[in-house]
């Protein structure tokens, strides 16, 4: 399973009410079109988002490259408990893509677990549980020519 920290949105807004609906900026969307081709050789089969527009928007340019409708879900915003993140979590297939906030990344991984913008952990299965067991660097932060492989 992958799960993509929304790109770039620009800084926080001052009340979580009005920062739900933060969209992301041009860096944040240069990203997204990115992870078409950083993503280009993983198998992804279902796409799953947070519905902040910064996580939509993220996932926006893969659901097009690979015709594939991004499924909203609430479990997936920053006040979602843990308990109702794992139960949405462990349903999904192994190919599937969620994005999520930094928030969501700190409940599963710790809050000392690496998440910049627009990376992504590859979580695989142990049982029921979901190990992270690579982290790949937001395609915007590292040179086309020094990019993890894929």
């Amino acid at each position: 399973m992958l799960l993509l920290r929304h790109a770039s949105a620009g800084e926080r807004l001052s009340s979580p009410g009005v920062d739900r609906f933060r969209r992301l900026d041009e860096a944040g969307r240069i990203a997204a079109r990115q992870l078409v081709w950083s993503l280009a050789d993983r198998p992804i089969t279902q796409i799953v988002s947070s519905p902040f527009p910064r996580c939509v928007e993220t996932v926006a340019p893969i659901s097009v490259a690979r015709g594939l409708a991004a499924e909203t879900r609430w479990e997936l915003e920053p006040e979602a408990e843990l308990d109702d993140l794992m139960t949405l979590l462990v349903d999904l297939p192994d190919t599937a893509l969620v994005c999520t906030h930094r928030e969501i990344f700190e409940k599963l991984l710790g809050w000392d677990a690496p998440c910049e913008k627009g990376a992504i952990w590859v979580l695989e299965r142990n049982g029921h549980e979901l190990v992270p067991a690579l982290y790949l660097d937001p395609p915007a932060a590292v040179p086309a020519g020094q990019r993890q492989a894929v």
